[in-house]
């Protein structure tokens, strides 16, 4: 019999509290527990200070249900039940593999669990510390126990599983919390240490019978040729005109990104149809944060509020990583063929006589046109004859920076996936 629907009144107080969580983060990383203002938090989820304390009782509470939702979307990437059987050194990559996603797509929820925790509030916090704690220690002899099994079926050499288990995991994390690199320079880097690991621990008979470690070992990051295009980059576009005052924390960002549109490949198709249900059970209401945003930003603009109900029916790249990203978000993302573009794009507001939007309409253009109405329709879409893709996310007030990085990076790595 399937679970009864939330009533609107449930379906509110799941969008207040994610939005007060999703400023909570922010705030707790950047300036740390004793240095986060209730206040401020309040401020930037748009609720009166007294919500906060109603929703979490103190600001110890706060951190509490913050931990608790990044633990759960930790262990929701690293669900073993999911993992592939075989050899011990090929599921070791596999789980190098899940830290490596959930450190990149949620870098935040990744700081929140191993950078260090408050001293100050140990006491109240001691429950949800301890379940950190037993879940890194639970996957770091997760590691030993793959490097010990491998030890044992003679595809890895004689050495302390334990202690290797111990550095890897901890190399992992570390490289993923404290590394400030872009998203290809972090998956280059993760792959090399990959490599330098397998390196010393893989036998001979591993590199002979394993497909993925032999591949792993074999490979090595290509040199960029001076044809290439250069990495990509995310860029913070101008806002012109009175926007910077009526609205001060709108801000765009975009992307360009080599494409080649067409049917998404299975895997992608696999983890379109995976996205919801999965973030559905392990970070609930999660979701409706950054819409709740986007439909005060819609109300303030005037327009109506879109509908970004999560969806798992393939329209092909890029439309998928775009939804994917959007899905594991909430910040609705929009694609461009660049090749249509006439320069950089910008933040401003319509003009008289404009084929898109009425004038002072809130407009996303390139240098001579509007090419989208913001939380709107746009001009053009991608075709099958695209070779240059630009991405482009609207931030709305109350979205932290890292979410709107976070959806842009993942449309980027899903769309590498055809290159």
């Amino acid at each position: 019999m399937p679970s009864p629907l939330p009533s609107r009144s449930e379906r509110r107080k799941a969008r207040t509290t994610s939005a007060i969580l999703d400023a909570a983060e922010r705030h707790f990383l950047e300036r740390g527990f004793q240095d986060a203002k209730v206040d401020e938090i309040a401020q930037e989820a748009d609720v009166a200070v007294g919500s906060v304390y109603n929703h979490f009782g103190s600001k110890e509470g706060l951190y509490r249900a913050s931990l608790e939702r990044a633990l759960a979307l930790f262990e929701s990437y690293m669900d073993e039940e999911a993992a592939p059987e075989g050899a011990a050194l090929d599921q070791l990559l596999d789980l190098a593999g899940r830290v490596a996603r959930f450190g990149r797509e949620r870098p935040a929820h990744l700081r929140m669990l191993v950078l260090p925790h408050p001293r100050a509030a140990e006491e109240a916090l001691g429950e949800p510390l301890e379940q950190v704690r037993k879940a890194m220690a639970d996957k770091e002899r997760r590691v030993a126990a793959l490097i010990e099994a491998a030890v044992r079926r003679g595809n890895a050499r004689p050495l302390d599983s334990r202690r290797a288990g111990a550095f890897l995991w901890s190399a992992w994390l570390g490289t993923l919390a404290l590394g400030q690199r872009s998203d290809r320079e972090l998956r280059a880097v993760l792959e090399a240490g990959l490599r330098v690991a397998l390196g010393g621990i893989a036998s001979d008979k591993a590199r002979e019978e394993s497909d993925a470690v032999r591949a792993l070992l074999e490979s090595a990051t290509p040199t960029r040729r001076k044809e290439e295009p250069e990495p990509e980059r995310l860029v913070r576009a101008p806002v012109l005109g009175d926007l910077r005052s009526d609205f001060s924390e709108l801000a765009l960002w975009t992307v360009e990104v080599s494409a080649s549109p067409g049917p998404s490949p299975e895997p992608v198709a696999k983890r379109l149809s995976e996205t919801a249900p999965s973030l559905a059970a392990a970070e609930g209401a999660r979701r409706e944060s950054a819409p709740w945003a986007y439909r005060v930003l819609a109300r303030q603009l005037g327009t109506e509020p879109l509908s970004r109900e999560p969806t798992t029916e393939s329209r092909g790249l890029p439309a998928d990583a775009l939804t994917i990203a959007t899905n594991q978000t909430g910040v609705p993302l929009l694609a461009f063929d660049s090749a249509e573009l006439n320069g950089d794009l910008a933040l401003r507001r319509a003009r008289a006589g404009e084929q898109l939007g009425e004038e002072g309409q809130v407009v996303i253009a390139d240098r001579e046109k509007p090419v989208a109405i913001v939380l709107g329709p746009q001009a053009h879409e991608v075709t099958t004859s695209t070779e240059r893709v630009t991405v482009a996310a609207i931030q709305a007030k109350g979205v932290p920076t890292l979410a709107v990085e976070e959806a842009l990076w993942t449309a980027i790595e899903i769309m590498r996936e055809r290159r």
